[in-house]
C-alpha cells in the first residue's frame, strides 16, 4: 500500500469557517480517488520564503492519506492547481504509514519518569505547573521598595 502526504498553503486571511469548508472540499475531492485520509490538520500560519499572490504569510495544512486510484490522483493534482483557495501544494510519497495525529489538548495529565536514566517527561499541564512555580518564586524574590 502507498502512503502520501500533501502539504498545501492557503490564504492566511481566511476565517475559520471558510478554512474548514476549504479543507472539507479538498477531503471530498480526495475521496473521489478512493483514498483513505489518515491525518488532515492545520499546521499553522507561517511566513513564506517569498511572496505568493502578494501574500507574505500562509496557512499550512498537512494531509496524509493512503493512496487510491493512480489515474484519479492526477485529476486530484490538477484540481488542486485550479483551486483558487490553494496558493501552492506539494504531494510526496511516504516510505511508511504515518502515525495518527492526536491533538495536544487531549493529552492525559501525568508525569512519567524514565527508569533508565531518571529523566522526567512532562506533559503540557506539567510544563504549565512548572511555569507557575517559577513565576511565584520570582514574585517572592522581589525586594521591598524603599520609602523616601
Amino acid at each position: 500500500m502507498r502512503y502520501y502526504e500533501t502539504l498545501y498553503i492557503v490564504d492566511p486571511n481566511l476565517e475559520n469557517l471558510i478554512l474548514e469548508k476549504t479543507m472539507g472540499e479538498i477531503a471530498q475531492e480526495l475521496e473521489k480517488t478512493k483514498s483513505k485520509i489518515i491525518n488532515h490538520r492545520l499546521w499553522g500560519k507561517k511566513r513564506l520564503a517569498y511572496q505568493i499572490v502578494n501574500q507574505k504569510y500562509g496557512s499550512f495544512i498537512i494531509l496524509q492519506f493512503q493512496g487510491g486510484t493512480q489515474s484519479k490522483m492526477r485529476e486530484f493534482d490538477i484540481w488542486m492547481k485550479l483551486n483558487n483557495a490553494v496558493l501552492r501544494h506539494m504531494t510526496i510519497l511516504l516510505s511508511e504509514k504515518p502515525d495518527l495525529y492526536i491533538e495536544p489538548n487531549n493529552e492525559k495529565i501525568q508525569e512519567n519518569v524514565d527508569e533508565g536514566n531518571g529523566d522526567k517527561k512532562l506533559t503540557k499541564k506539567g510544563l504549565d505547573e512548572n511555569k507557575e512555580a517559577v513565576t511565584e518564586k520570582k514574585d517572592s524574590d522581589e525586594l521591598p521598595k524603599e520609602e523616601t
